[in-house]
């Protein structure tokens, strides 16, 4: 191939993706068929993650009624294309997906009810997780990252600059509504406008003058656009040798400001500070934490009698404290079902949806899930410590609008050779820096 570096054609010759180069670039021409499609389907899928609910809150304001089932369907869609991407001849996916099925048909004929969310909730890391880690395209994953930054960032501040106009082509209220999430008494009869947490009620944390609008852009409530800004800072704080990387990190911090999220820029701040000790901590640590801190939290509980508090930190962890103190055993043990609202606490959540063992099972799987190259620790301690903090306040790190694309560089990120990486990316620079000086003499 005319024009490229032979160290970097060399380095390059095995599996190309695994280096950040396209593999068609090596292949026959079927193959490089194969790799497009493939390519192109786990874009649609990450990119229909990201901008399904946009879509639809289009159609509910200027064209026709949507409902909840219009909303299943796109993720049945979106998470069938990642699986389409995902399956091949390698069996750890399907034997987990397996040992999942099996072990969550036994919680519901122990339960007497079929909870079928729960069963989504893991499809989408393991579709979305295997996807990536098939491909091993580092370059796919950041031109993902660039695209999805790009697409929310315009939303954002076309949503924060021009409200009414943004109003009437998505009436955020009005699609939640008709998907039967927000109810007339919760919005005081009013049947257009942002989300109910999109107006801040006092004064804002971040940038005040800014002042109390929270910009959801296609996520079109804030919390997402917090917790996708804080995923997006972790790849480009980790991607070196990525191209625009810190306008990318830029961007991901601008659109956390904008929706004033304090958990997304709180975390992006912890994932900075802890750069120099990710390689340090034992894998063991990062798995017993989270059921240290549940046995923390419940001991809290039970010493002040938690009922909850106000919408921040401390407020969410006493949620969970009286969540953990009111379940029962069998609750605990996945056996039996509770109606307890549990959505303001990942911790509750998780633990009611999966019992104590399904829990440790899936959170295991994420600690101890194979790496090639030990650079990958670094990202994977950041969505470690992404998934611990958020657990603490929301369950929506199962949501798909954020859950798609975090799951698939993550998955790139543990198949990859990094030291490959590193190396083409260095000769391209060498090669780069070559050409124009060989043009300007």
């Amino acid at each position: 191939m005319a024009g490229r570096h032979p160290d970097i054609e060399t380095m390059a010759a095995g599996n190309p993706g695994q280096y950040g180069m396209d593999p068609a670039q090596s292949a026959t021409p079927s193959a490089q068929l194969q790799a497009q499609l493939i390519h192109a389907l786990a874009t649609i899928a990450i990119l229909g993650a990201l901008t399904f609910n946009l879509f639809l809150c289009f159609v509910n304001t200027r064209i026709m009624p949507v409902s909840e089932s219009h909303v299943m369907m796109c993720e049945i869609l979106l998470i069938g294309c990642a699986f389409l991407v995902a399956f091949d001849r390698r069996l750890d996916i399907y034997l987990i997906l397996a040992l999942f099925v099996s072990y969550m048909l036994l919680l519901f004929a122990l339960r007497g009810v079929a909870d079928i969310k729960s069963l989504r909730d893991v499809f989408i890391p393991v579709a979305f997780y295997f996807a990536g880690a098939k491909i091993q395209n580092v370059r796919l994953a950041d031109r993902l990252v660039a695209l999805s930054v790009s697409i929310v960032l315009v939303i954002a501040l076309f949503e924060y600059f021009l409200l009414e106009t943004y109003l009437d082509f998505f009436n955020v209220l009005g699609y939640y509504m008709a998907r039967g999430t927000v109810s007339p008494e919760d919005t005081f009869g009013q049947t257009r406008g942002l989300f109910i947490s999109g107006i801040r009620p006092e004064p804002r944390s971040l940038l005040p003058f800014l002042g109390q609008h929270r910009v959801s852009s296609v996520f079109l409530e804030p919390v997402s656009a917090g917790n996708f800004g804080a995923i997006i800072y972790a790849w480009a704080l980790f991607r070196g040798g990525m191209r625009f990387r810190f306008p990318v990190m830029a961007a991901a911090l601008a659109f956390t400001v904008l929706a004033d999220a304090r958990f997304g820029f709180f975390t992006c701040i912890v994932m900075t500070l802890g750069l120099p000790f990710y390689r340090f901590v034992p894998k063991v640590v990062w798995l017993v934490l989270p059921f240290l801190m549940l046995a923390v939290i419940a001991a809290y509980g039970l010493t002040i009698g938690a009922e909850g508090g106000p919408n921040d930190v401390a407020g969410r962890l006493k949620v969970t404290a009286a969540i953990l103190i009111d379940l029962d055993l069998s609750v605990v043990l996945g056996s039996t079902a509770t109606s307890i609202f549990t959505a303001d606490s990942g911790f509750a959540y998780t633990l009611t949806s999966f019992g104590i063992f399904g829990f440790i099972g899936l959170w295991a799987a994420l600690i101890f899930a194979p790496l090639k190259d030990a650079k990958a620790w670094s990202f994977h301690s950041m969505i470690v410590i992404y998934l611990l903090l958020l657990m603490l306040i929301s369950n929506s790190f199962f949501s798909i609008k954020t859950a798609a694309l975090m799951w698939f560089i993550l998955g790139t990120a543990d198949r990859v050779d990094w030291t490959g990486v590193q190396a083409v990316e260095k000769l391209e620079k060498a090669a780069s820096r070559l050409r124009r000086t060989t043009a300007s003499v």
